[in-house]
């Protein structure tokens, strides 16, 4: 008896460790200097503002058991503190990452399962969640070239506030030119 209780336990604690998200190995508002050192990436990407900088990897270099082929992972800085991770679908012109809804099952085997439809190829939205402090965002939207722009975005509502006056002001200084 006491056999069969251990078994099932395990069975239990493997799948529920199957399905628990990625482990990041960051903290939101970590500093870059502090990020640079853990050598999870190579150099930043170059964004249209200094005060940005993206590291891009591959999730399954990031989370090898969560099945997240051909997704990317970004890590955004703002000021040199971490405050914002993107996972993006690397979609082609034949949406081959989104048509198995790697990203849309990840969400809602983490986050919050949300409705979309009989069909779930077929859901094109936005789906925002507002936990205690995380705030995820997840994107579906078929863009003009027919290519799915897929991705999750991951935040505090402290920092995603931050990053979102930061792009206003942007906008504004803009406006003023």
């Amino acid at each position: 008896m006491k056999i069969l209780v251990k078994s099932f336990i395990i069975i239990i604690l493997s799948i529920v460790s199957s399905y628990s998200a990625c482990d990041l190995k960051v903290e939101f508002g970590e500093k870059k200097e502090v990020f640079e050192k853990r050598e999870i990436t190579g150099r930043p990407f170059p964004l249209e503002y200094p005060e940005l900088d993206v590291y891009p990897v591959l999730a399954d270099d990031i989370c090898p058991n969560q099945r997240l082929k051909d997704v990317g992972i970004e890590y955004r800085f703002l000021n040199d503190e971490l405050i914002a991770i993107n996972f993006v679908a690397l979609n082609d012109d034949r949406n081959l990452v989104s048509e198995k809804l790697t990203l849309m099952n990840y969400v809602k085997n983490n986050y919050k399962r949300f409705d979309t439809g009989k069909n779930p190829n077929s859901y094109e939205g936005i789906e925002v969640i507002e936990k205690t402090n995380l705030f995820v965002v997840y994107q579906r939207i078929t863009g003009d070239d027919g290519i799915k722009n897929e991705q999750i975005y991951l935040s505090t509502p402290k920092l995603d506030e931050k990053l979102s006056k930061f792009y206003a002001e942007k906008e504004m200084e803009m406006q003023k030119n």
